[in-house]
């Protein structure tokens, strides 16, 4: 392998807040939009043994192969099998361009700020509207509130790959595409937890990780227009801790000490395992969260699935793929969307509080 050095910065909380890119932020979505315009220009018969994809049936076949119920992604899966827009021409599809795999500099340099862009091992031969609305997933905007990477609108966007590949396309043929993007980062979650359940790669990391999934089902029910993002309260909020103790356990509580954990990762670990602690950090609340209202929560989905007249998430998953509740499909987003929510109670109810 033969690399050299690139100068830029890549990890986007530092793109989306630091001043030294505040010059950069305003033109990045127009440039991206070149960017993909210029890799788009690649004829894909020109690169080696570039795979053909059809993302839609990979992630389905991938989360199939799983053997875990989820509703809300079915859901999702029957949405976008039902509104696939007609293909194009097929491109050079980087495949993971986002905010994140840029390497960003404050100086313009030519007119761009943008010196590299990495991590091309999913390129493939693809529709390129794939690699625009996957820049625009919510995941790659970092609690942004502006749609490409968190920089700025998807008219810039748009107007800068048109600049370039003379295609012009609407934000709302985008929306199919940022449905797709999102259930991929699903089902990518999903991956990264069976690394861990499957003692490939037991990070802490990677444990939660493989619960963010409820955030990808929460965006996939508001984009296609099933539910509204109402803000959560966090249940630690409200949670008095050392108000209770189970005997004979005794006090303090086992809240208590997983609370004391908390505190101890957040205010005591050396600069160079901060990430990874206050991710053990997230890890230590989730679990207090699960223990603190898993009952509740589990009695409240069951009665939901009844409603349905199910008794288990496959059971309603096996109904939405039938298409034996057509009739109530509005109804079937509503009840599946509060059990997404109150997945989101316990993994990251601070989650809703993000622009939507």
């Amino acid at each position: 392998m033969i690399m050299n050095h690139v100068s830029g910065e890549a990890v986007p909380r530092r793109l989306l807040r630091d001043p030294e890119f505040a010059v950069a932020r305003q033109a990045l979505a127009r440039e991206l939009g070149v960017i993909l315009g210029r890799i788009h220009s690649v004829r894909p018969d020109t690169v080696p043994a570039l795979p053909e994809s059809d993302p839609l049936t990979d992630i389905r076949t991938e989360h199939d192969a799983y053997g875990e119920a989820r509703p809300a992604l079915e859901i999702a899966f029957r949405w976008l099998e039902d509104n696939r827009p007609d293909p194009l021409q097929r491109v050079l599809v980087h495949g993971d361009f986002r905010n994140g795999n840029l390497l960003v500099t404050g100086q313009s340099n030519n007119g761009f700020h943008v010196n590299a862009v990495l991590d091309w091992e999913m390129a493939h031969a693809g529709d390129p509207r794939e690699d625009l609305g996957w820049l625009c997933a919510k995941a790659w905007r970092f609690g942004s509130e502006r749609p490409v990477g968190g920089f700025g609108s998807r008219a810039d966007l748009l107007d800068g790959y048109s600049s370039i590949s003379g295609l012009q396309f609407t934000e709302d043929e985008l929306l199919w595409w940022e449905v797709l993007a999102t259930a991929t980062w699903a089902v990518i979650c999903r991956r990264q937890g069976e690394y861990f359940l499957g003692g490939g790669n037991p990070t802490i990391e990677k444990a939660v990780i493989g619960r963010r999934i409820a955030e990808a089902e929460h965006d996939l029910l508001v984009s296609i227009g099933g539910i509204s993002a109402t803000q959560l309260t966090d249940p630690l909020d409200v949670h008095i801790t050392g108000s209770t103790s189970l005997v004979p356990h005794g006090r303090p509580s086992g809240d208590d000490l997983l609370a004391a954990v908390h505190r101890f990762l957040i205010d005591s670990a050396a600069p160079e395992h901060k990430f990874h602690a206050r991710v053990a950090a997230n890890a230590v609340q989730i679990a207090r969260r699960e223990a603190l209202l898993g009952h509740e929560l589990h009695e409240a989905h069951v009665h939901r699935l009844a409603l349905l007249g199910c008794a288990t998430d496959q059971e309603l998953v096996e109904s939405i793929r039938s298409g034996a509740l057509e009739d109530r499909w509005i109804e079937l987003i509503d009840i599946v969307g509060r059990s997404v929510s109150d997945k989101l109670r316990v993994s990251n109810p601070s989650y809703l509080s993000q622009p939507a």
